[in-house]
Protein backbone atom coordinates (compact mmCIF):
# COMPACT_ATOMS: atom_id res chain seq x y z
CA UNK A 1 0.00 0.00 0.00
CA UNK A 2 2.17 2.80 -1.26
CA UNK A 3 3.48 6.11 -2.50
CA UNK A 4 2.59 9.68 -1.68
CA UNK A 5 2.38 12.93 -3.54
CA UNK A 6 4.97 15.51 -2.64
CA UNK A 7 3.19 17.53 0.03
CA UNK A 8 3.75 21.05 1.18
CA UNK A 9 5.85 21.33 4.31
CA UNK A 10 3.84 20.09 7.25
CA UNK A 11 3.57 21.75 10.64
CA UNK A 12 4.76 19.82 13.67
CA UNK A 13 1.58 20.12 15.68
CA UNK A 14 0.17 16.70 16.54
CA UNK A 15 -2.96 15.69 14.65
CA UNK A 16 -4.24 13.34 17.29
CA UNK A 17 -4.40 12.88 21.01
CA UNK A 18 -4.50 9.66 23.02
CA UNK A 19 -6.20 9.84 26.36
CA UNK A 20 -9.05 8.37 28.31
CA UNK A 21 -11.80 10.96 27.90
CA UNK A 22 -13.99 12.13 30.69
CA UNK A 23 -17.67 12.68 30.07
CA UNK A 24 -17.02 16.41 30.12
CA UNK A 25 -14.32 15.99 27.46
CA UNK A 26 -16.68 13.99 25.26
CA UNK A 27 -19.38 16.62 25.65
CA UNK A 28 -16.90 19.33 24.72
CA UNK A 29 -15.90 17.34 21.64
CA UNK A 30 -19.54 16.97 20.65
CA UNK A 31 -19.98 20.71 20.99
CA UNK A 32 -16.94 21.26 18.78
CA UNK A 33 -18.39 18.98 16.12
CA UNK A 34 -21.57 21.03 16.06
CA UNK A 35 -19.65 24.28 15.93
CA UNK A 36 -17.37 23.03 13.18
CA UNK A 37 -20.35 21.91 11.13
CA UNK A 38 -21.78 25.41 11.37
CA UNK A 39 -18.60 27.39 10.90
CA UNK A 40 -17.01 25.23 8.21
CA UNK A 41 -13.63 25.63 9.93
CA UNK A 42 -12.76 21.95 10.20
CA UNK A 43 -10.29 21.11 7.47
CA UNK A 44 -8.40 18.02 6.41
CA UNK A 45 -4.88 18.39 5.11
CA UNK A 46 -4.80 17.36 1.45
CA UNK A 47 -1.17 16.29 1.45
CA UNK A 48 -1.43 13.77 4.30
CA UNK A 49 -2.45 10.54 2.61
CA UNK A 50 -2.24 6.88 2.75
CA UNK A 51 -1.02 3.81 4.47
CA UNK A 52 2.21 1.89 4.25
CA UNK A 53 4.34 0.92 1.29
CA UNK A 54 3.59 -2.78 1.55
CA UNK A 55 1.60 -5.32 -0.41
CA UNK A 56 -0.83 -7.14 1.85
CA UNK A 57 0.53 -10.57 1.01
CA UNK A 58 4.09 -9.53 1.78
CA UNK A 59 2.88 -7.79 4.92
CA UNK A 60 1.33 -10.93 6.35
CA UNK A 61 4.18 -13.19 5.30
CA UNK A 62 6.60 -10.89 7.10
CA UNK A 63 4.35 -10.95 10.17
CA UNK A 64 4.53 -14.75 10.23
CA UNK A 65 8.33 -14.66 10.23
CA UNK A 66 8.73 -12.10 13.02
CA UNK A 67 8.96 -12.72 16.73
CA UNK A 68 6.17 -11.70 19.05
CA UNK A 69 8.06 -10.06 21.94
CA UNK A 70 6.54 -6.60 22.32
CA UNK A 71 6.50 -3.88 24.91
CA UNK A 72 3.35 -4.09 27.01
CA UNK A 73 0.98 -1.20 27.51
CA UNK A 74 -2.66 -0.23 27.19
CA UNK A 75 -4.15 3.17 26.40
CA UNK A 76 -7.61 4.24 25.40
CA UNK A 77 -7.77 5.92 22.01
CA UNK A 78 -9.63 9.17 21.70
CA UNK A 79 -9.76 11.57 18.79
CA UNK A 80 -9.81 15.24 19.60
CA UNK A 81 -12.12 16.27 16.78
CA UNK A 82 -10.87 19.82 16.57
CA UNK A 83 -7.21 18.79 16.42
CA UNK A 84 -7.75 15.85 14.09
CA UNK A 85 -9.93 17.58 11.51
CA UNK A 86 -8.41 21.02 11.83
CA UNK A 87 -4.68 20.44 11.76
CA UNK A 88 -4.08 23.40 9.48
CA UNK A 89 -6.21 25.98 7.75
CA UNK A 90 -6.29 25.57 3.98
CA UNK A 91 -8.60 27.14 1.47
CA UNK A 92 -10.39 23.89 0.74
CA UNK A 93 -13.58 22.27 1.88
CA UNK A 94 -14.33 21.35 5.48
CA UNK A 95 -14.70 17.87 6.96
CA UNK A 96 -16.36 16.72 10.16
CA UNK A 97 -16.66 13.33 11.79
CA UNK A 98 -19.98 11.80 12.72
CA UNK A 99 -21.62 8.56 13.83
CA UNK A 100 -24.49 6.54 12.39
CA UNK A 101 -26.36 4.08 14.57
CA UNK A 102 -28.18 1.00 13.33
CA UNK A 103 -29.53 -0.91 16.29
CA UNK A 104 -26.53 -1.75 18.46
CA UNK A 105 -24.10 -0.98 15.62
CA UNK A 106 -22.36 2.40 15.49
CA UNK A 107 -20.44 3.40 12.36
CA UNK A 108 -17.96 6.27 12.45
CA UNK A 109 -17.56 8.32 9.30
CA UNK A 110 -15.99 11.55 8.08
CA UNK A 111 -17.87 13.77 5.65
CA UNK A 112 -17.25 16.95 3.73
CA UNK A 113 -17.88 18.75 0.49
CA UNK A 114 -21.34 19.82 -0.54
CA UNK A 115 -23.51 19.07 2.50
CA UNK A 116 -26.62 21.02 1.49
CA UNK A 117 -28.22 18.20 -0.50
CA UNK A 118 -27.48 19.74 -3.91
CA UNK A 119 -24.62 17.39 -4.85
CA UNK A 120 -24.57 13.60 -5.22
CA UNK A 121 -23.10 11.41 -2.51
CA UNK A 122 -19.82 9.53 -2.92
CA UNK A 123 -19.59 6.86 -0.21
CA UNK A 124 -16.11 5.41 0.28
CA UNK A 125 -15.23 2.13 2.00
CA UNK A 126 -11.66 1.13 2.88
CA UNK A 127 -9.95 -2.26 3.06
CA UNK A 128 -8.05 -4.23 5.72
CA UNK A 129 -6.07 -3.31 7.77
CA UNK A 130 -7.12 0.28 7.37
CA UNK A 131 -9.61 2.99 8.27
CA UNK A 132 -11.29 5.97 6.60
CA UNK A 133 -8.10 8.02 6.36
CA UNK A 134 -6.66 5.84 3.60
CA UNK A 135 -8.96 7.68 1.13
CA UNK A 136 -8.10 11.12 2.45
CA UNK A 137 -6.72 12.48 -0.82
CA UNK A 138 -9.72 11.29 -2.80
CA UNK A 139 -12.00 13.05 -0.33
CA UNK A 140 -10.19 16.33 -0.88
CA UNK A 141 -10.12 15.87 -4.64
CA UNK A 142 -13.89 15.39 -4.97
CA UNK A 143 -15.23 17.59 -2.17
CA UNK A 144 -15.69 20.63 -4.40
CA UNK A 145 -18.31 18.86 -6.49
CA UNK A 146 -19.73 16.09 -4.33
CA UNK A 147 -20.86 15.17 -0.85
CA UNK A 148 -18.00 12.85 0.13
CA UNK A 149 -18.16 10.39 3.01
CA UNK A 150 -15.51 7.89 4.09
CA UNK A 151 -16.64 5.33 6.63
CA UNK A 152 -14.76 3.34 9.22
CA UNK A 153 -15.89 -0.17 8.36
CA UNK A 154 -17.39 -2.38 11.04
CA UNK A 155 -14.63 -3.15 13.53
CA UNK A 156 -12.23 -0.48 12.31
CA UNK A 157 -11.00 2.56 14.21
CA UNK A 158 -13.96 4.26 15.93
CA UNK A 159 -16.77 2.03 14.62
CA UNK A 160 -18.39 -0.72 16.68
CA UNK A 161 -16.65 -4.05 17.20
CA UNK A 162 -19.40 -6.57 17.95
CA UNK A 163 -18.34 -10.02 19.08
CA UNK A 164 -21.08 -11.81 17.15
CA UNK A 165 -19.73 -12.77 13.70
CA UNK A 166 -23.22 -12.50 12.24
CA UNK A 167 -22.81 -8.72 12.13
CA UNK A 168 -19.78 -9.13 9.83
CA UNK A 169 -21.57 -11.29 7.28
CA UNK A 170 -21.35 -9.75 3.84
CA UNK A 171 -25.12 -9.39 3.53
CA UNK A 172 -25.32 -7.51 6.84
CA UNK A 173 -22.39 -5.27 5.91
CA UNK A 174 -24.19 -4.45 2.65
CA UNK A 175 -27.33 -3.62 4.59
CA UNK A 176 -25.28 -1.27 6.78
CA UNK A 177 -24.09 0.53 3.64
CA UNK A 178 -27.66 0.86 2.42
CA UNK A 179 -28.94 2.21 5.72
CA UNK A 180 -26.06 4.68 5.97
CA UNK A 181 -26.67 5.91 2.41
CA UNK A 182 -30.38 6.36 3.16
CA UNK A 183 -29.42 8.36 6.23
CA UNK A 184 -27.04 10.55 4.24
CA UNK A 185 -28.91 11.02 0.96
CA UNK A 186 -32.38 9.57 1.32
CA UNK A 187 -33.63 7.70 -1.74
CA UNK A 188 -31.22 9.49 -4.08
CA UNK A 189 -28.86 7.26 -6.01
CA UNK A 190 -25.22 7.52 -4.98
CA UNK A 191 -21.69 6.61 -6.04
CA UNK A 192 -19.93 3.81 -4.17
CA UNK A 193 -16.14 3.48 -4.02
CA UNK A 194 -14.37 0.56 -2.33
CA UNK A 195 -10.87 -0.85 -1.92
CA UNK A 196 -9.76 -4.38 -0.99
CA UNK A 197 -12.43 -5.79 1.39
CA UNK A 198 -14.37 -2.58 0.90
CA UNK A 199 -14.20 -3.27 -2.83
CA UNK A 200 -15.42 -6.88 -2.56
CA UNK A 201 -18.26 -5.58 -0.41
CA UNK A 202 -19.02 -2.81 -2.90
CA UNK A 203 -19.34 -5.33 -5.74
CA UNK A 204 -21.74 -7.41 -3.62
CA UNK A 205 -23.78 -4.33 -2.75
CA UNK A 206 -24.06 -3.41 -6.43
CA UNK A 207 -25.18 -6.95 -7.27
CA UNK A 208 -27.92 -6.90 -4.61
CA UNK A 209 -28.98 -3.24 -4.73
CA UNK A 210 -28.35 -2.06 -8.33
CA UNK A 211 -31.20 0.44 -8.29
CA UNK A 212 -29.53 2.35 -5.44
CA UNK A 213 -26.34 3.22 -7.31
CA UNK A 214 -25.36 5.67 -9.98
CA UNK A 215 -21.95 4.08 -10.57
CA UNK A 216 -19.46 1.82 -8.84
CA UNK A 217 -15.68 2.21 -8.51
CA UNK A 218 -13.58 -0.61 -7.08
CA UNK A 219 -9.84 -0.60 -6.51
CA UNK A 220 -7.84 -3.83 -6.37
CA UNK A 221 -10.55 -6.38 -5.57
CA UNK A 222 -12.75 -8.97 -7.23
CA UNK A 223 -16.39 -9.38 -6.27
CA UNK A 224 -16.94 -11.44 -3.14
CA UNK A 225 -18.67 -14.25 -5.01
CA UNK A 226 -15.87 -14.36 -7.58
CA UNK A 227 -13.25 -14.49 -4.80
CA UNK A 228 -14.89 -17.57 -3.29
CA UNK A 229 -14.91 -19.19 -6.71
CA UNK A 230 -11.23 -18.33 -7.19
CA UNK A 231 -10.38 -19.93 -3.85
CA UNK A 232 -12.07 -23.10 -5.06
CA UNK A 233 -10.44 -23.23 -8.49
CA UNK A 234 -7.17 -21.26 -8.51
CA UNK A 235 -4.21 -22.70 -6.60
CA UNK A 236 -2.18 -19.49 -6.87
CA UNK A 237 -5.01 -17.48 -5.34
CA UNK A 238 -5.30 -20.00 -2.52
CA UNK A 239 -1.60 -19.55 -1.78
CA UNK A 240 -1.84 -15.76 -1.88
CA UNK A 241 -4.88 -15.88 0.40
CA UNK A 242 -3.31 -18.18 3.00
CA UNK A 243 -3.01 -15.26 5.41
CA UNK A 244 -6.81 -15.01 5.46
CA UNK A 245 -6.79 -18.22 7.50
CA UNK A 246 -3.49 -18.09 9.39
CA UNK A 247 -4.14 -14.73 11.05
CA UNK A 248 -7.37 -15.85 12.71
CA UNK A 249 -5.66 -17.43 15.73
CA UNK A 250 -2.33 -18.74 16.97
CA UNK A 251 1.01 -16.96 16.87
CA UNK A 252 0.23 -14.72 13.91
CA UNK A 253 -3.00 -13.48 15.47
CA UNK A 254 -1.26 -12.80 18.79
CA UNK A 255 1.56 -10.98 17.04
CA UNK A 256 -0.89 -8.78 15.16
CA UNK A 257 -3.25 -7.98 18.01
CA UNK A 258 -1.34 -7.80 21.28
CA UNK A 259 -0.28 -4.50 22.79
CA UNK A 260 -2.85 -2.50 20.84
CA UNK A 261 -1.87 -3.97 17.46
CA UNK A 262 1.69 -2.68 17.82
CA UNK A 263 3.21 -5.13 15.36
CA UNK A 264 0.75 -4.09 12.64
CA UNK A 265 1.47 -0.43 13.35
CA UNK A 266 5.22 -1.07 13.27
CA UNK A 267 5.08 -2.94 9.96
CA UNK A 268 2.92 -0.34 8.27
CA UNK A 269 4.96 2.57 9.58
CA UNK A 270 8.13 0.77 8.52
CA UNK A 271 6.76 0.73 4.99
CA UNK A 272 5.77 4.37 5.22
CA UNK A 273 9.22 5.20 6.53
CA UNK A 274 10.70 4.29 3.15
CA UNK A 275 8.68 7.02 1.50
CA UNK A 276 10.28 10.45 1.06
CA UNK A 277 7.40 12.34 2.60
CA UNK A 278 6.82 10.32 5.73
CA UNK A 279 7.12 12.36 8.94
CA UNK A 280 6.25 12.27 12.62
CA UNK A 281 2.78 13.74 12.12
CA UNK A 282 1.84 11.02 9.65
CA UNK A 283 3.23 8.29 11.88
CA UNK A 284 1.19 9.57 14.81
CA UNK A 285 -1.93 9.65 12.66
CA UNK A 286 -1.57 6.10 11.39
CA UNK A 287 -0.48 4.65 14.70
CA UNK A 288 -3.49 6.31 16.29
CA UNK A 289 -5.99 4.93 13.82
CA UNK A 290 -4.48 1.45 13.67
CA UNK A 291 -3.76 0.99 17.38
CA UNK A 292 -7.35 1.16 18.61
CA UNK A 293 -7.64 -1.83 20.95
CA UNK A 294 -9.50 -4.68 19.25
CA UNK A 295 -9.65 -3.06 15.83
CA UNK A 296 -7.33 -5.46 14.00
CA UNK A 297 -8.94 -8.59 15.42
CA UNK A 298 -12.36 -7.14 14.60
CA UNK A 299 -11.14 -6.60 11.04
CA UNK A 300 -10.13 -10.26 10.96
CA UNK A 301 -13.76 -11.06 11.82
CA UNK A 302 -14.61 -10.16 8.21
CA UNK A 303 -12.55 -13.20 7.17
CA UNK A 304 -13.91 -15.41 9.94
CA UNK A 305 -17.48 -14.56 8.94
CA UNK A 306 -17.16 -14.71 5.15
CA UNK A 307 -14.23 -16.90 4.07
CA UNK A 308 -14.87 -20.55 4.95
CA UNK A 309 -12.18 -23.24 4.65
CA UNK A 310 -11.81 -23.97 0.95
CA UNK A 311 -13.18 -27.50 1.19
CA UNK A 312 -16.25 -26.16 3.05
CA UNK A 313 -17.23 -23.43 0.58
CA UNK A 314 -20.78 -24.18 -0.54
CA UNK A 315 -23.45 -22.50 -2.65
CA UNK A 316 -25.02 -20.86 0.41
CA UNK A 317 -21.77 -18.97 1.09
CA UNK A 318 -22.00 -17.05 -2.20
CA UNK A 319 -23.85 -13.80 -1.59
CA UNK A 320 -25.96 -12.56 -3.24
CA UNK A 321 -25.43 -15.76 -5.26
CA UNK A 322 -22.73 -17.81 -6.96
CA UNK A 323 -23.48 -16.26 -10.35
CA UNK A 324 -24.83 -12.88 -9.24
CA UNK A 325 -23.81 -9.92 -11.40
CA UNK A 326 -24.59 -6.21 -11.52
CA UNK A 327 -25.84 -3.94 -14.27
CA UNK A 328 -24.48 -0.84 -12.51
CA UNK A 329 -21.81 0.95 -14.61
CA UNK A 330 -18.62 -0.24 -12.92
CA UNK A 331 -14.96 0.69 -12.98
CA UNK A 332 -12.14 -1.50 -11.74
CA UNK A 333 -8.83 0.26 -11.10
CA UNK A 334 -6.10 -2.35 -11.08
CA UNK A 335 -2.39 -2.07 -10.31
CA UNK A 336 -0.58 -4.56 -12.51
CA UNK A 337 1.98 -5.26 -9.76
CA UNK A 338 -0.72 -6.27 -7.25
CA UNK A 339 0.24 -9.43 -5.37
CA UNK A 340 -2.93 -9.81 -3.31
CA UNK A 341 -5.17 -11.19 -6.06
CA UNK A 342 -4.27 -12.97 -9.26
CA UNK A 343 -4.96 -10.79 -12.26
CA UNK A 344 -6.74 -13.62 -14.08
CA UNK A 345 -9.93 -12.65 -12.30
CA UNK A 346 -10.20 -9.65 -14.64
CA UNK A 347 -10.64 -12.01 -17.60
CA UNK A 348 -13.89 -13.28 -16.10
CA UNK A 349 -15.01 -10.10 -14.37
CA UNK A 350 -17.55 -9.26 -17.09
CA UNK A 351 -19.53 -12.27 -15.90
CA UNK A 352 -20.07 -10.43 -12.62
CA UNK A 353 -20.34 -6.84 -13.92
CA UNK A 354 -22.25 -6.38 -17.15
CA UNK A 355 -21.29 -2.74 -17.77
CA UNK A 356 -17.58 -2.84 -16.99
CA UNK A 357 -14.55 -0.61 -17.53
CA UNK A 358 -11.05 -1.55 -16.39
CA UNK A 359 -8.15 0.84 -15.95
CA UNK A 360 -4.69 -0.71 -15.61
CA UNK A 361 -1.83 1.03 -13.79
CA UNK A 362 1.57 -0.43 -14.74
CA UNK A 363 4.04 -1.01 -11.89
CA UNK A 364 1.43 -0.12 -9.29
CA UNK A 365 0.60 -2.41 -6.39
CA UNK A 366 -2.41 -3.09 -4.22
CA UNK A 367 -3.36 0.49 -3.27
CA UNK A 368 -3.50 2.66 -6.40
CA UNK A 369 -5.27 5.50 -4.60
CA UNK A 370 -2.11 5.98 -2.56
CA UNK A 371 0.52 5.00 -5.09
CA UNK A 372 -0.86 7.05 -8.00
CA UNK A 373 -3.43 9.40 -6.45
CA UNK A 374 -3.36 12.04 -9.19
CA UNK A 375 -3.97 9.49 -11.94
CA UNK A 376 -6.52 7.59 -9.88
CA UNK A 377 -8.45 10.76 -9.12
CA UNK A 378 -8.43 11.73 -12.79
CA UNK A 379 -9.65 8.28 -13.84
CA UNK A 380 -12.45 8.31 -11.29
CA UNK A 381 -13.50 11.84 -12.22
CA UNK A 382 -13.63 10.94 -15.92
CA UNK A 383 -15.63 7.81 -15.18
CA UNK A 384 -18.17 9.63 -13.02
CA UNK A 385 -18.58 12.27 -15.71
CA UNK A 386 -18.64 10.11 -18.83
CA UNK A 387 -18.89 6.47 -17.79
CA UNK A 388 -15.56 5.75 -19.48
CA UNK A 389 -12.67 4.37 -17.44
Amino acid sequence: ISDLLTPASLPSRSMLTAETPSSATRCAAASRISALRTSGSSRVRASLIGLAGVFFRGFFLSMEKQGCALVSGQSAVYYDVDVFCNKVEISMTSFVERYFEQGDIRLHYVEGGQLDGTAPLILIYHGFPSFWYSFHLQMEAFADDYHVVAVDGLGANLSSRPADLEHYKIENLANQIDELALHLAGDEKFYLVGHDWGGALAWAYAQQYPARLKQLVVLSAPPYNQLLSMLQTNATQRERSSYMYSMRDGDLNRSMTQNNNQRVCDNICKGLGKLPHFNEDMERAFRQGLSVPGAIDAGINWYRANIPPVDEIADENFWPGRHASTSVPSLLIWGDADLTFVSEFIDDLADYAENLSVHHLPEVGHSPMLEKPVEVNAVIRRFLATGAG
